[in-house]
């Protein structure tokens, strides 16, 4: 990966911790300042091309576009209240719904600086809030950010705008907002959907319409490390990402997906998540200006989604940093390279012939 001194942004706001899902919820408070002490600690927020930005909530105009005006109040009486669940998953607490609002609209407020010029990528400690719909949340997701991202992009004439989604989880609402739609890739790295919430993602579902192929679902099974994914993101996504020749990439990097996390199963190292977010970076600079737009998504051990974060800041900035060692408990066997392989050719046979690839 060539050096570069990209100008990036962090997003920042006090605000992010202003939450409480009760304590034993796996996103917890304090979750958002670890993330940035721990860039801090590592020298990564200090770089001259690094510059901290002050994230603003979603607009009401942006909030009632991506999101019923049905389910938007719904939210406001659980908030004043702290009665009440988004879902069964997302309990209500007072305040959740501004506090919702500053967590997305950090990636709005990121979107809009990199189109201003003022960054060329940015990094934010929270949102991917990619199971929210139009009319719900869950999935630990109140508003859905990307949604509100890529409406801002197309107000500013973006009409080629590429999710890159490597969350453990499948994107079930970025799915549905995006499905007929040919002006957003989505491609999406995920667990088997046969075990793992919300049980959505699988091969077949291709988009519908003039979106028919842009919807790209490549589901791993239990226990999947990093040679297969690497396999198998080196097989569908340059190519994908070629054809499309994205004006912008919104990027979550998967940080659940490390074999230390403890709401799934697949097996994969920091090592991975330098060599995606490295292939992503450099489309960005290919194809969209060098705009890129990073969110964290999941990541429910401490330590992977330290190192995750610090490896893909590292990356962006072109600032040093490595993570300690890590020694999974498995090695991708012969038959889960199998599994891989007829999945990856399933995907290739579903979409490729629909693109022209």
């Amino acid at each position: 990966m060539p050096n570069r001194d990209c100008r990036v942004g962090f997003m920042w706001n006090t605000a992010f911790d202003s939450f409480d899902y009760g304590d034993r919820h796996p996103l917890r408070p304090g979750r958002f300042r670890m993330i940035r002490d721990y860039l801090d600690s590592a020298g990564l927020l200090a770089s001259a091309n690094v510059v901290e930005i002050e994230a603003e909530p979603l607009s009401m105009a942006v909030l009632e576009r991506v999101h019923s005006s049905e389910y938007v109040e719904s939210v406001r009486r659980i908030s004043q209240t702290g009665e009440g669940e988004i879902d069964i998953d997302t309990p209500g607490f007072r305040g959740i719904y501004e506090n919702a609002l500053m967590l997305s609209g950090a990636t709005v407020t990121g979107v809009r600086a990199v189109l201003s010029g003022h960054v060329e990528h940015f990094l934010s400690p929270t949102g991917g809030f990619h199971h929210a719909k139009f009319e719900r949340g869950g999935g630990f997701c109140v508003f859905n950010d990307i949604a509100a991202a890529v409406h801002e992009l197309k107000q500013h004439g973006l009409n080629r705008i590429l999710v890159a989604d490597f969350d453990v989880h499948h994107g079930n609402g970025d799915q549905a907002y995006f499905y007929d739609d040919p002006e957003v890739m989505v491609i999406s790295f995920h667990e088997d959907p046969e075990w793992m919430y919300p049980h959505e993602g699988y091969v077949n579902e291709i988009g519908s319409g003039r979106g028919v192929g842009y919807n790209i679902n490549m589901p791993f099974p239990m226990d999947a490390g990093d040679s297969v994914y690497r396999y198998a993101f080196d097989e569908l996504v340059p190519k994908l990402i070629d054809l499309f020749r994205p004006q912008f990439i919104l990027f979550l990097p998967g940080f659940d997906a490390h074999y230390l996390d403890r709401l799934a199963h697949l097996k994969l190292t920091t090592t991975m998540t330098r060599y995606i977010t490295g292939r992503i970076h450099n489309a960005a600079h290919k194809w969209s200006e060098g705009r890129l737009g990073v969110v964290t998504g999941g990541g429910y051990h401490p330590d992977s989604l330290c190192w995750g974060v610090a490896s893909v800041m590292s990356v962006l900035s072109g600032r040093e940093y490595s993570p300690p060692r890590q020694n999974p408990p498995f090695k991708d066997d012969e038959e889960t390279w199998r599994t891989v392989h007829e999945t990856v050719d399933q995907v290739k046979d579903s979409v490729f012939p629909v693109l022209g690839i």
